[in-house]
C-alpha cells in the first residue's frame, strides 16, 4: 500500500493533509487507531475541510477507490 500512498500524497499534498502513523507503536498511533476505532491495519480515515468523515477503510485498497475518496473530500468542503 506504501506506493499507492506515496502516489496519492505526491498528488494531493497541495491540498491534503496525510499522516502516517504506526497502530502499533505504544503510543500516539495506536491510540489514534483505538478513539477512530479501526478494527485493523494498514487503516484509513478520511475527512473533509469541515472534520466530517468522508471514508473509513483498512487491509489492501484499490488506489481508485481511495482516490475518489479524496476527491469526495475535496468536493464536501
Amino acid at each position: 500500500m506504501q506506493p499507492i500512498v506515496d502516489r496519492l500524497t505526491a498528488e494531493y499534498s497541495d491540498r491534503v493533509t496525510f499522516r502516517a502513523l504506526n497502530a502499533q507503536d505504544g503510543g500516539e498511533g495506536q491510540n489514534l487507531f483505538a478513539s477512530v476505532r479501526l478494527p485493523g491495519h494498514p487503516g484509513y480515515v478520511i475527512y473533509n475541510g469541515n472534520q466530517i468523515e468522508i471514508y473509513r477503510g483498512f487491509g489492501v485498497i484499490a488506489e481508485a477507490d481511495l482516490r475518489q475518496a479524496i476527491e469526495t473530500a475535496l468536493i464536501a468542503e
